[in-house]
C-alpha cells in the first residue's frame, strides 16, 4: 500500500513538473505576419492570441474592448511601430499591468519615403527585415520560457534561413529586369523598404493608405512622369478594387498586376507565399518582354 502511495504520488508530481514546463507564454498580436513569427519562433511554448480581424483594413484598424479583453493575460502585445498603429497611446493605457507592448519595427532602420522625411512603417516589405524583427523577437520571449531558450533559438534560426532563401530568390528572379524598368508604382506608399534592398525606384499613386486621395494636377503630373519614365505595369493592392489603377494603365498603355502590401492577404497564411508572390508579379509585369 504504501509502495503503490509512493509510486502515485510521484506521477503526481511528475505531472504537475510536465505542467509547469509546458505551461505556455501568452503573446497577443495586432498583425497576421507578427503572429506568425511568433508561433514559428515560440512554438510550443507560446499562444498567439491574434488581434487583427479576419478581413480587416490595415490603416483603418482599431483594437475593440473585445480586443483588449482577449488580450488580457498576454505578457507581451507585438505591433509593427514606426507610427502604423495611431492608436498605440490608447492601448498603453487599457492593457494590464505586466504587458509589455513590442514595437518590432524599433529593430528595423528607417527608410523614407520618395520625397520626403516621414519613415515608410511597411518593414515587412523585405525578408531581411524579418530576420532582424525575428531576433527582436527571440531576445523578448527568451526570458519568459528560460526552459525552451535552446529550443526558441534553433526555431528563429530556421526561420532566418528561410528568410535569407527568400531573398536570394528575389535577387534572381529581379536579375532579369533591366534597370530602366526597375521602377515599382504601386496604389499606395509601401514599398521604400523593399526599393531599397531590392534596386528599384518607388512610385506611389496615393500615400501611406491607399484612400488618401491626390489632387488633379498632382494627378496629371505623375501620369506625365509615368509616361516619361515608359512605366509597363501598375501594381495595386490585392485587397482593393482594381478599377482605379486599371483607369490610369490604360491611359500609358500599362498593364496591371496585384501584389500585397499590407501583409494581409485571403489565400497566403504564411510570409513565405505572400512575399513569393510579389515576387512573382514584379518580375512578370516588369520583365524586358513588356
Amino acid at each position: 500500500m504504501r509502495r503503490m502511495k509512493r509510486f502515485l504520488l510521484s506521477i503526481l508530481a511528475s505531472l504537475l513538473c510536465l505542467a509547469h514546463v509546458q505551461a505556455q507564454v501568452k503573446v497577443a498580436s495586432l498583425h497576421p505576419l507578427l503572429s506568425e513569427m511568433a508561433r514559428r519562433i515560440g512554438g510550443a511554448q507560446v499562444e498567439v492570441v491574434n488581434l487583427f480581424p479576419e478581413n480587416g483594413e490595415l490603416h483603418a484598424f482599431q483594437p475593440t474592448a473585445g480586443d483588449i479583453a482577449r488580450a488580457a493575460g498576454a505578457r507581451i502585445i507585438l505591433a509593427c511601430g514606426k507610427n502604423l498603429e495611431p492608436y498605440m497611446k490608447d492601448l498603453q493605457q487599457s492593457i494590464s499591468e505586466g504587458t509589455t507592448i513590442l514595437s518590432l519595427g524599433n529593430a528595423i532602420p528607417d527608410v523614407y519615403l520618395p520625397g520626403s522625411r516621414r519613415a515608410d512603417p511597411h518593414w515587412w516589405s523585405t525578408p531581411n527585415n524579418m530576420k532582424r524583427a525575428s531576433r527582436a523577437m527571440l531576445r523578448a520571449l527568451s526570458p519568459l520560457a528560460p526552459q525552451a531558450k535552446d529550443a526558441m533559438a534553433k526555431q528563429q534560426r530556421e526561420y532566418a534561413k528561410e528568410m535569407d532563401t527568400l531573398t536570394r530568390e528575389a535577387r534572381l528572379a529581379f536579375s532579369r529586369i533591366p534597370q530602366d524598368k526597375r521602377i515599382l508604382t504601386t496604389s499606395h506608399a509601401a514599398t521604400a523598404h523593399f526599393c531599397k534592398e531590392f534596386g528599384f525606384t518607388a512610385i506611389a499613386i496615393h500615400g501611406i493608405a491607399h484612400e488618401s486621395e491626390g489632387d488633379t494636377a498632382s494627378m496629371a503630373h505623375l501620369l506625365k512622369e509615368l509616361r516619361e519614365q515608359h512605366v509597363t505595369c501598375l501594381f495595386y493592392d490585392i485587397n482593393e478594387s482594381p478599377r482605379a489603377m486599371q483607369t490610369l494603365a490604360d491611359q500609358i498603355g500599362a498593364g496591371i498586376r496585384p501584389i500585397i502590401l499590407d501583409g494581409i492577404a485571403p489565400g497566403h497564411d504564411s510570409y513565405a507565399s505572400m512575399f513569393r508572390e510579389n515576387v512573382k508579379h514584379i518580375a512578370a509585369g516588369l520583365s524586358a518582354q513588356n
